[in-house]
């Protein structure tokens, strides 16, 4: 009994012993985790100390920022926000839209094909103030060359209206403009030396119509900016029109301005011809009392190229309803203009009629092909018949065939 009650005493106390062994060793580990930590933290305090004022106000990644930024500020979305391939966006579109995909889908050219800018996510400066929205809804689209541009106003009615730059030479978002009004920027034109825009065009908005301008030169100094807020003084006072600045484009020394009548399919739709006019002291005007008018397109034209003798126009309604065919690209014949006639119904001088994905907005014409934007893939939208959230890029040829 003695023997046993030993053993079990001597046990006991080396199991003591052996806890209070692995006690002190979890508490020198637990203080140099702890010193690690505070190593940790201040080092990571000295460097946020280190840098310029302001620097570390928000996290900035090397992907957002352009090659000619000023600024340390993160760029609006320029990726593919529905479809992260073109193969996966034809399946869709062969799946929602079988006989648009079947027509269409030999004349697509994916190399030319961009994203939508700025639809996940718009970084734009308003008041001085930098902020970010998911709800800007795309709208115009043009071409300086270098430059691809398009617009896009916030649904919400909350954030100003924007113009995204596209580098074309290196396929980048270069630059968010944020323009100094909340306008549907329904359309956007160049003529060479000014980059036009439309006016206010909300039914609520009771004045004459006009556009504006902004000029090449400042806004090749505003898009050194990641982000740019455009200032009153950097954009022309009011130009007033004579019809609805729905959206717009530029030939031949003509600013053309399209009205869109409403989402219906008839033939009420008209673009007038306004002849671009320098004063003497330097300022733009438009010719507003001799000027052309091209009627009898679509009521629901969203857009208009002019080619030579030819106009092809975008034109969409019922956006969100299957199986109607409501959305089309349709190409003119519109030599008598070039001819000096200042008067052309076109309805009965339609070419070609081609069906496009739903919800398609301006166009343009560059290097043989035609360059759609859309709406679809805006989170505006709940339901679209397709999400498109790219730039198609067609072959003209398909209104040659």
């Amino acid at each position: 009994a003695r023997m046993a009650d030993a053993f079990l005493r001597t046990k006991a106390r080396r199991t003591i012993y052996e806890m209070a062994k692995q006690q002190r060793k979890y508490k020198r580990e637990v203080r140099k985790k702890t010193l690690n930590n505070i190593i940790v933290a201040l080092t990571i305090a000295a460097f946020i100390a280190a840098l310029p004022v302001g620097a570390a106000a928000a996290p900035v990644y090397a992907d957002d920022i352009t090659e000619n930024a000023t600024e340390n500020v993160p760029q609006s979305s320029f990726e593919y926000k529905k479809y992260r391939s073109h193969s996966n966006y034809r399946s869709a579109l062969g799946i929602r839209m079988k006989e648009v995909h079947n027509i269409i889908s030999g004349h697509m050219d994916d190399n030319n094909t961009v994203p939508i800018p700025g639809l996940i996510k718009t970084y734009y400066r308003q008041g001085g103030k930098d902020a970010s929205s998911s709800n800007y809804v795309p709208q115009g689209i043009c071409s300086t060359g270098r430059y691809w541009l398009f617009t896009a106003y916030d649904s919400n009615k909350e954030c100003n209206s924007v113009i995204y730059v596209v580098d074309r030479e290196s396929n980048k978002l270069i630059s968010t403009l944020t323009l100094p009004n909340k306008f549907h920027v329904g359309g956007i034109a160049f003529d060479g030396n000014n980059i036009w825009l439309p006016g206010e065009t909300s039914d609520k908005y009771k004045g004459n119509p006009f556009v504006q301008y902004i000029q090449y030169d400042d806004f090749r100094n505003m898009i050194k900016d990641s982000i740019h807020e455009v200032k009153k003084s950097e954009i022309s006072e009011y130009i007033y029109i004579k019809n609805k600045p729905s959206f717009l484009e530029y030939d031949n020394g003509k600013l053309w301005v399209g009205t869109y009548i409403g989402k219906k399919g008839t033939k009420e739709g008209y673009i007038n011809g306004y002849s671009v006019i320098e004063k003497d002291d330097g300022r733009i005007s438009l010719n507003t009392t001799l000027y052309s008018v091209i009627s009898g397109i679509d009521s629901s034209a969203q857009g208009a190229a002019i080619v030579g003798k030819y106009m092809y126009v975008s034109s969409s309604y019922k956006g969100s309803v299957a199986g109607v065919k409501s959305s089309f690209v349709t190409k003119y014949e519109i030599s008598p203009l070039k001819n000096g006639m200042n008067v052309l119904y076109v309805a009965d001088r339609e070419i070609k009629r081609i069906e496009v994905p739903k919800m398609n907005e301006e166009l343009f014409v560059e290097d043989g092909e035609i360059h759609i934007n859309f709406e679809s893939a805006a989170n505006a939208y709940i339901m679209p018949v397709i999400e498109t959230d790219r730039i198609l890029a067609l072959k003209k040829s398909l209104w040659e065939q």
